[in-house]
């Protein structure tokens, strides 16, 4: 299925009879710029600059779509959101520029690193690696979400791995919705990661880019079956409520760790303990008759215990494995 971002459904949208220009800017003698991405569905791309001796990266409007209220409604609703936000796991953004021979820009953050679909393209990375992508993608939403804003296109595509510590960066904003906004509300995203509300153009809220992190997670970490299961139920009532309770959820198995070594410990212990006793007992027989009564006073150790014990620990030891 392709991975483009659209909206799903035109939208009846105030916005799109009129947009403000912000003041025209030219690129300085300092500033060189390439095109490194055109989004080949969409209505963007993107451009590398070198701006006196950092580099930044530049958001436009495609040629075809400069001009177009609509979509220049979009590249500034996107700058605002993203101004907004400042988190290490989400992408910063610095200004709204207008660039003869680009339009309207936004200026923003330089990533060097690959979009999560590349860094998945390599073969599927070792899990503590997966695991921190997966929490830090949790920390990153959960921060937009407590901004009143919904991504409404969390897709792999949309997240950057960066090549120097495998760092993770929420990207693109440009679908986002918040509270405080009043136009552009129609249904958007992209289809394959798009919970069914979202599709529908139903009421969305937290619990949609939910159900987005369960695809997300099931690409990362196939084996959290019951995690993966939870975000994607149909009636998002059914699924987590909250980030934080899928990011708890993730960390809980390590929780569960030393109790089953503490367990594990004691019934070893107890495992040993009736095999020293057995051979005492053996051994007891030659000793006198006094001495063998109070053996047999002392014979409480059960091994059937110990085996269901042993049967107990290897379970809980399995079923934290598969979580």
């Amino acid at each position: 299925m392709p991975d483009d971002s659209t909206f799903f459904s035109p939208a009846n949208d105030p916005a799109s009879k009129d947009v403000n220009l912000s003041d025209v800017l030219s690129l300085s003698k300092d500033e060189a710029k390439n095109l490194i991405h055109s989004s080949e569905a969409g209505w963007s791309e993107i451009w590398l600059i070198n701006k006196n001796g950092r580099f930044r990266a530049l958001k436009s409007l495609k040629p075809s779509f400069r001009g177009q209220a609509r979509y220049e409604s979009l590249l500034r609703k996107e700058y605002e959101i993203g101004y907004s936000l400042s988190h290490t796991a989400i992408r910063e953004i610095y200004d709204f520029r207008n660039i003869p021979g680009l339009g309207n820009c936004i200026e923003m953050e330089w990533v060097d690193g690959v979009t999560l679909t590349e860094f998945l393209s390599g073969g599927r990375p070792a899990r503590a690696t997966a695991k921190k992508i997966a929490l830090q993608l949790c920390d990153a939403l959960s921060y937009l979400h407590s901004k009143q804003i919904v991504h409404r296109d969390l897709k792999p595509s949309n997240i950057l791995i960066t090549h120097n510590g495998n760092y993770l960066k929420l990207i693109d904003f440009g679908l986002s919705d918040a509270s405080s906004w009043s136009i552009l509300k129609g249904p958007a995203g992209t289809a394959s990661f798009a919970a069914p509300e979202l599709l529908a153009g139903g009421v969305i809220d937290n619990r949609t880019d939910i159900w987005s992190l369960g695809k997300i997670i099931s690409l990362l970490l196939p084996d959290e079956k019951r995690i993966i299961s939870r975000c994607l139920r149909e009636n998002p009532a059914e699924r987590f409520q909250d980030v934080s309770e899928v990011k708890a959820a993730l960390t809980r198995r390590h929780r569960t760790w030393p109790f089953i070594i503490v367990l594990v410990a004691l019934a070893a212990i107890a495992f040993l303990g009736t095999r020293l006793w057995n051979k005492w007992g053996d051994s007891a027989h030659h000793l006198p008759k006094a001495d063998v009564e109070v053996v047999d006073t002392l014979d409480f150790v059960d091994a059937n215990a110990i085996d269901e014990l042993f049967r107990q620990a290897t379970e809980m030891i399995d079923d934290a494995g598969s979580q």
